[in-house]
Parts: C-alpha cells; sequence; structure tokens
C-alpha cells in the first residue's frame, strides 16, 4: 500500500497547488512532508501533509504538539492575519486506540492563535476524511482513485513530484530575480562622495562647526530665501562629526544596496535624489535650524522598500517586511524623542521616496495610473513646502 499511499499524498499536494492556488512552503522529501499556503480573507490557510501512520492515539498527539510548534516557526513565512491549520495524515491502517476526540479544533492558550484540524485518511476507509477536508478545505477539483499497478502509480508519484518541483523551482527563481535586478555600483558611488566631502570638511577646518557646514553648503534658510536653492542638494552630502556620517553610511550601505537590486541603479537614483529634495524642503519648511546630511535621501529609501511591499507584499513579508517595518517605527520614535534630530527631513524623505519610487515603478512593470497620481502628489507636496517654507520664515 506504500505506493498508493505516496500517490495520494502527491496527488493531492498537486491538485491544491495547480487547481486550488495554493503555494508551496516547503517540501521535505526524505519525511515525505509538504506544507501549502493559501491566504482568503486575510486568513492563512495552511495544510500540512504528511505521509506517516501512528499505532496509538498518543503518539499521534505527540506529532500534533509538534506541528504547532513548526507553524510558529514558519509564522513569518505566512501573510494572513489569522492561521488556520489543516494537518493531514496519510497512512493504511488508523491508530489502534480510537482518536475521535482530536477531530476537533485545537488552539493553544496564546494571543491570537493558530487553529488545527486533524485528519487521518486511511486508504482502507479514505471516504468520509476525504470528504471531510473537502469540505473544510472547499477542495472543488479533487477525486481521488485508487490506482492497483504498483508500477502505474509510481509512474504518477514522479510526474507529481517533477511537477511539484518545477513550481517550486520558479516561484524560486521569481523571488530571486526580484533582488537582482540591478547592480550596486551607485551605493558604492554615493558612500565614496559622502566620505570624501566628510574628508575635505575635515581638512578645511570642522565638520560640525555651523558656520564651516553653510560654507560647504549646509542647508541654511536665509539663504535658500535668497535664492540659493541648490543648498537643498549640496546638504545631503554633508555630515556633522563622525558619528553622524558612519550612521548615515552603514544604513546607505545596507538600505542602497537591497533598493538598487530591487529597483535597477538609474531608478534608485531617482529615487535618491527626489527623496532628498523632498526631505530638505521639509527640513526648510519645518526646522529652522543648520541641517545636514543624507538622512532625508536614505528614509526615501525606506519609503521605496514599502513601495514595493505594495506591490510584492508576500515577497516582502516573506523577507524583510517586519524588519524594515520595525526599523522605520524605532527611527520615528528615536527622532521624536532627541530634539536634535531633524525629524522633518525624515517624514519627508520617507513619503516622497515611496511617492519617487512609485513614479520610477518596478523593473518590467508599469501602472500610468498609479505613476501619473504619484507625480501630481510629489510635486503637489514640493510646491506646497516650498511654499509654506518661502511664507512661515
Amino acid at each position: 500500500m506504500f505506493l498508493q499511499e505516496q500517490h495520494l499524498l502527491y496527488e493531492l499536494a498537486y491538485t491544491l497547488v495547480v487547481k486550488e492556488n495554493f503555494n508551496l512552503l516547503h517540501i521535505n522529501k526524505e519525511d515525505n512532508e509538504i506544507w501549502l499556503e493559501k491566504v482568503e480573507h486575510k486568513k492563512s490557510k495552511v495544510i500540512r501533509l504528511l505521509h506517516k501512520g501512528f499505532d496509538w492515539k498518543n503518539h499521534l498527539k505527540t506529532d500534533v504538539a509538534r506541528v504547532f510548534q513548526k507553524t510558529k516557526a514558519i509564522k513569518k513565512l505566512l501573510t494572513g492575519k489569522t492561521i488556520d491549520i489543516y494537518n493531514v495524515y496519510i497512512s493504511t491502517h488508523q491508530p489502534v486506540d480510537s482518536w475521535e476526540e482530536l477531530k476537533r479544533p485545537m488552539l493553544l492558550k496564546e494571543k491570537n492563535p493558530p487553529v488545527m484540524n486533524v485528519y487521518y485518511i486511511s486508504l482502507n476507509d479514505p471516504g468520509d476524511e476525504i470528504a471531510r477536508l473537502k469540505k473544510d478545505i472547499d477542495i472543488q477539483h479533487f477525486e481521488f482513485n485508487v490506482v492497483e499497478d504498483d508500477q502505474e502509480a509510481e509512474t504518477m508519484i514522479q510526474q507529481y513530484k517533477l511537477k511539484i518541483a518545477s513550481i517550486l523551482y520558479a516561484k524560486q527563481e521569481a523571488v530571486k530575480s526580484v533582488f537582482s535586478f540591478g547592480k550596486p555600483f551607485l551605493t558604492y558611488i554615493l558612500i565614496a562622495l559622502n566620505v570624501m566631502m566628510f574628508a575635505v570638511m575635515i581638512a578645511a577646518g570642522s565638520s560640525t562647526d555651523p558656520e564651516h557646514l553653510v560654507r560647504f553648503g549646509a542647508k541654511f534658510n536665509p539663504l535658500i530665501i535668497e535664492g540659493e536653492w541648490w543648498r537643498i542638494i549640496s546638504s545631503m552630502f554633508l555630515h556633522s562629526g563622525f558619528i553622524h556620517i558612519l550612521m548615515n553610511m552603514v544604513a546607505l550601505y545596507y538600505l542602497g544596496i537591497i533598493v538598487e537590486r530591487i529597483y535597477g541603479s538609474w531608478r534608485f537614483m531617482w529615487i535618491y535624489l527626489l527623496a532628498g529634495i523632498g526631505g530638505g524642503l521639509a527640513s526648510f519648511a519645518f526646522s529652522v535650524y543648520v541641517s545636514v546630511g543624507a538622512s532625508g535621501a536614505i528614509f526615501g529609501l525606506f519609503g521605496a522598500l514599502l513601495f514595493f511591499g505594495l506591490i510584492h507584499k508576500k515577497i516582502f513579508m516573506q523577507t524583510m517586511g517586519r524588519g524594515i517595518l520595525t526599523v522605520i517605527g524605532i527611527n520615528i520614535a528615536i527622532g521624536l524623542t532627541i530634539p536634535q534630530i531633524d525629524m522633518s527631513a525624515h517624514i519627508g524623505g520617507l513619503i516622497t521616496g515611496f511617492l519617487a519610487a512609485a513614479i520610477c515603478y518596478l523593473p518590467k512593470k508599469h501602472h500610468i495610473g498609479i505613476q501619473v497620481v504619484a507625480a501630481l502628489s510629489y510635486t503637489g507636496i514640493i510646491g506646497a513646502l516650498v511654499i509654506y517654507g518661502l511664507n512661515i520664515w
């Protein structure tokens, strides 16, 4: 019966992926275990298929506990706000003692816990459990027929394996291609320019003296009002003190590489400059102090990643989404508590960086409507900041 059980495992997995639009999360060929997910109405339907039998209910309960732990481990790969687990066992025989109590939905005593349903499909009597599974998951396209001929069953198993493997490979290649569109050489050039300007300022006297910063091109509202608008851009390449440039260049290194790989070099450059201008003008409009630094442009890179997450929600959340959101939150919280940090530049850069990414859009993709709205929004924000800054100061 082993081949028939294998046939059921892979036929069910293939049907769920190809005909029911489930995504492959993980395949363990050695343990004959397959995990799949489908998101509906912000809920993750997670199906775990396992070709393994259990002689006793307690052994089955132990494995159920393991599935709860594994679900916690892969939670970051799931995109739904709530999780329903459909834990499916495939074997020749059911446990010797009654396991009926395990058919009731199970959940852990924790906040927003996953809910687990257990199904034990025995090939001696598969009908009831398959029907229960189809009803609970709402499967429309699965009808299992036992293949008596072992050679035919093995041939079909290999075909299903190849098809599932090709789907998984295509998915992995698609994710890889998203992060390898461009090579991050402009990131290194920007870092070099910032470090070079810092070295020149140190050699000329100081990187922290406000008057010295203004002479080199810092954002200084009175001179900008007199017509020196170029300071909005020049201030992006100046830094006040070693800690300031170190923190910004580390951030630019990590964020720049990611954004340049995703968007390509020229899109990355436009996002960086447009966000830097937006952050500089926000500082001009809302802060009277002398200001320097690449922070506005760097926050614009955060904005570009948020736009990427809007287009590729699943990839974003499975790779870096939670980390990016956490870092943005921490930086905003720190900025609100430390007066010396120019939060107007940070927020301005974040918003205009998001809009700049929407204007450029993603490589090999476009959406004219979104791009036009983003361009108009960016222009409107820039115009409003200039008018407000000129009037208030």
